[in-house]
Formats: structure tokens, sequence, C-alpha cells
């Protein structure tokens, strides 16, 4: 009995003890999720923080990986030019006879008086971007941004008889023109044990001994007095410290191309055509203006290059108890397959508009036309600084011309009879003057020679004081359509002075106070073609010339230039 009355028991109590039970369970399992959901909160916020903490440690790697620097300069300049007398060639008119000649073209010229021309005030800016981002520890990137403006400057300068108010690929970073940042320099540069391989637009501005005038460091391969201009190609420097030369001497090969003649480039299709001056055929002493558009077909050009080689040493020795430094630069450069000008865009060029004469439009774009040969340069440049706060330099350079015997197809045309007198030419389109062939001379070869001297004296630490001369022989001509001033003065046929001083008067931050002087023996200067042999251009001599070209250039300067 009393075990039946304990089983009853038990049967009566066991829904109460399991319910109890069960609660007990479900209330353990809901503290058990409460558990895990906290946990995956956290874990969730733990991933969540890694990933902004990785977002901030990439971000600083990368902006830590590009390292960034570069110069900004504003500059007043005041300046005046001065042309002697010369002969304003207009074009040409029918010979009214008499004689067999009748009908044959005679050049009409103008007598043009010295004139003297100024521009008390011009302001510009310039503003250099330079950055490097290391890929490993072999390879790095290497670039420049610059953009370099006058206040109030057209996009476009009016071209005044020098090649850099031709606006092309060589110069576009390194004459006046828009605010866009342009690309200066952009290369990749691999280190191997044997040397330095760099691919890319190259490092070929602003070179020694520029860098003496400038109180910094060297900043380009070339010497300036070659090439400083932009140069798209490839280069490699071997390491000539294994062969017991002295510490980080070079020796460099280098190939670029100066103008692509296919598509892509400055040609559009294998046979195109271009407006290249006026046919004066139809023009007469009473309609002048009856010469017409002359349009030619070109074609089948070849890309221009430039191979270069480079020796570059530095050395240290002793002269009684003072240590000096000095380095010593060779180059050569063949530049291959010239064109006469290059793709750009120009304002009233070649033609400039004349009254009763017809002109071409204000703003257009030019060509190249032929290949004329090619051109041998070598340059030398020694640099000495025997003292902490003197540096001087020497630089020397000659070119040798090897003309194909084309001109280029610029310039003014006749349309001649089929049938004419003997020792006359014939047939239509024919060139009577133009641009000419490689420094005047399409089949001769010809040379040319330039110096450039210079020092710097620091008495301070924060004021520097430099005096710079340059000459050019007649036919001189170099690979440097601009160097950050507005005329370039490395290319001058002639005489130039450069005086300055450099006060840093805080961190970073310098005024430079300089004059230039510039003496034109010929006209043409940065050009390497003529019309005729350059002694025909003697500024001395009231010569016949297309365009006015300086005989004086002098200009006064101040900057402010800040490094950062």
């Amino acid at each position: 009995m009393k075990s039946r009355i304990m089983l009853a028991l038990v049967a009566a109590l066991a829904p109460a003890a399991l319910s109890a039970q069960s609660n007990a369970d479900l209330q353990k399992q809901i503290e058990q999720l409460k558990i895990q959901l906290k946990a995956i909160e956290e874990k969730a916020a733990a991933v969540q923080t890694v990933e902004e903490r990785l977002v901030k440690v990439e971000t600083k790697a990368a902006s830590s990986n590009i390292n960034w620097g570069g110069d900004l300069r504003t500059r007043f300049e005041s300046s005046e030019w001065h042309f002697n007398p010369y002969q304003q060639f207009m074009g040409f008119i029918q010979n009214p006879g008499p004689g067999p000649a009748t009908g044959m073209p005679m050049p009409v010229t103008q007598q043009v008086q010295a004139q003297d021309w100024s521009n008390s005030t011009q302001w510009s800016t310039r503003l250099r971007l330079r950055m490097g981002m290391t890929i490993n520890e072999h390879a790095k990137i290497m670039g420049r941004l610059t953009m370099y403006k006058i206040h109030g400057g057209a996009d476009v300068p009016t071209f005044n008889g020098s090649p850099n108010t031709v606006q092309n690929s060589f110069n576009s970073a390194k004459v006046p023109g828009t605010d866009v940042l342009r690309v200066e320099r952009a290369s990749l540069v691999y280190d191997f044990p044997v040397g330095v391989l760099s691919i890319g637009r190259q490092n070929t501005s602003d070179g020694p001994p520029f860098e003496v005038k400038d109180g910094g460091e060297r900043q380009a391969t070339p010497q300036a007095l070659a090439v400083n201009a932009m140069v798209d190609g490839i280069g490699f420097k071997f390491h000539l410290d294994n062969l017991g030369f002295p510490e980080n001497t070079l020796l460099g090969l280098c190939y670029g191309v100066g103008y692509e003649s296919g598509f892509g480039g400055g040609g559009s299709s294998k046979t195109s055509a271009a407006v290249v001056g006026f046919n004066f055929s139809g023009a007469t002493m009473a309609n002048p203006a009856n010469a017409s558009m002359q349009v030619n077909s070109i074609g089948s050009l070849k890309d221009s290059t430039v191979l270069g080689a480079m020796f570059d040493m530095p050395l240290l020795f002793q002269i009684g108890e003072s240590i000096q430094s000095a380095n010593f630069y060779l180059g050569f450069n063949r530049m291959g397959n010239l064109t006469d000008i290059p793709y750009g865009a120009t304002n009233n060029f070649p033609v400039p508009a004349t009254p009763g004469m017809g002109g071409m439009p204000a703003t257009q774009f030019v060509t190249a036309t032929n290949n004329l040969g090619s051109i041998d340069q070598w340059t030398a440049t020694w640099k000495h600084k025997p003292t902490d706060n003197f540096t001087y330099f020497a630089s020397f350079g000659s070119i040798t011309t090897h003309p194909n015997g084309k001109q280029s197809q610029y310039g003014a045309y006749w349309d001649f009879p089929t049938v004419m007198p003997t020792g006359y030419p014939s047939g239509p389109n024919y060139l009577l003057t133009g641009f000419g062939g490689l420094l005047g001379d399409a089949t001769k070869s010809q040379t040319a020679n330039a110096y450039y001297l210079g020092m710097r004296w620091d008495p301070t630490e924060t004021l520097g004081l430099g005096l710079e001369f340059n000459h050019g022989s007649p036919r001189w001509w170099t690979y440097s359509p601009a160097a950050g001033e507005l005329t370039e003065k490395l290319g001058t046929r002639g005489d130039v002075w450069e005086a300055y001083a450099h006060w840093q008067f805080a961190k970073n931050a310098a005024l430079r106070v300089g004059h230039l002087n510039y003496k034109y023996s010929t006209a043409f200067s940065g050009w390497h073609i003529a019309p005729m042999a350059m002694e025909n251009f003697d500024l001395a001599k009231n010569p016949m010339l297309q365009y006015a070209f300086p005989a004086t250039v002098k200009s006064t300067y101040v900057s402010l230039e800040v490094k950062f």
C-alpha cells in the first residue's frame, strides 16, 4: 500500500518536476545564447576595428610611400628689346620687264628702321611638383609636374622669331603657357648591380651646371648646353666604380624619340597636306593680294630620334690643406632624321598677316614637312668647388651637321610655266624662299661651337652672388628650346651676360634679383634651319628677314622662390 502511495505521489509530482527542469534548462540556454550573441557582436566589432585600422595603415603606408616636394616661383620682370634696321620680306610680284625675264618673280621688300619694344611690367608663376614612389628595394618611380604661366597671358604665346614660341611636347613645361600641370618628368628607375635603367619621360631638363645658379643639387643627366627639353625614351647608366674609377662614376647610354611621324604623333596618315605659305604667281604690283594659300602634300616622314652617351665622374682631391670637390661631364648626342618643325601650335606663324598681302590665320597648327638630316653634338663641362662658399664652371659645345639635301617646305612659292628659258626653273609649286635646310645649307656639312662660363660666391650662409656668360657662334644650335626664361639664353648666337643675387631670408624661402643682357650677332637663334647661309643674316648689316629678330634684349627680374 505504501509503495502504491509513493508511486502515485511520484506520478503526480513528475510533470511539475519536469516543468521546473525545463524552465531551468531554457533559462540556461537563453543565457548561453546571450553569451554567444555578445561574443558574435564583439567579434564583429573587432573585425570592423581591424578593418578600420588596416584602412588607416594602408592609407598611411601609401601616402608615406609617395614622397612629395617641389618649388613655387613668382617672378616680376621688366624687359627692353632693340631691333636693328632690316629689310622686311613681303613676298614676290611679277617682274614687269623688259627682257626675257618678264613675268619672272621679283622679291618685294620694305625697309624697316630701328625699333625699341618694352614691357615694363610682367608677372609669371611657375609651380613644380616633384614626386617619388618606392616600389621595392630596386625600383622606384620619379616624376615632376610643372605649371608655368604669365599673369593674363595667352595660352599660345605670340610668335616672336624664337622657336620657344612654337608650343610642342619638347618645351610644353618650360615656356609660359597655360595653368595646366604638364608632365615634365615621369620615369621608372630600376637599380641593377651593374647600373641603373630608366624608362619613360627622362630627366633631361635643367641639367648641369644649372644647379650652381639654383643653389641646389644636380637635377638632370644631360648637360644644359646640350639638351634642356622633354624627351621620351630609355636610358641605362653603368656603374664604373668596380673598374677603378672614383665612386659614383657613370657611363650612360640613352635613346629617345623627338618626333613621332606616324599614328599617335604629329602625323595622322601616311600622306597628308598642310598649309606651308603663299604662292605669289598671280601677284603683281597692282594686285599684290592675288597671292594664294599654298598647300603641299606631306608624307613618308621618318621619326626624329636622339641617341646619346654621357660620362659623369665626380672627383674629391686635396690641394695643400684644402679638400676640394669637382665634376667632369662629357656628352655626345646624335639627333637623327631631324624635321624642320615639330608638331605644335603658334600665333602669327609662319607668315604674319600683312595689309594688302593676305596673311595666315592668327592661331594655327604647324607640323613637320621634311626630314633634313642629322646633327652630331659634343659637350664637356668642368665644375669645381675649391672652397665651401665658391663654385665655378666652364662648359663647351660643338656641333656638326649631316644634311640630306632636303629643305623645309614652309616658305614662298611660284608656279613657273612648263617651258622656260635655259637657266630658269620650270614646273608648278617651285619653292623660291623658305625656312631652308640644316644651318642654312641643305647639301654641305656645317660646324658651330659655344661656351658657357659662370661662378657663384656665397659670402654668408644665406646670400649668394653669381655671374654667368655664354657665347654662341653664328651657326650655333642646341637642343634647348627653353630654360624657364622668356628667351632661351644657351641657344643664343652672340653673347649673354647674367648677374644675380640670391638671398635666403627664411627656411626654404628666397628672393632672387638678376639682370640678363642679350646681344645677338645673327638672326634665327635657337633654330637649326635657315633660308640660306647664316652670313646673310648678320643683324648689323641690314639683312632681309621674313620677321623681326632682336639685336639686344635687356631684362631685369625679381623672383620669390619657395621650396617645399
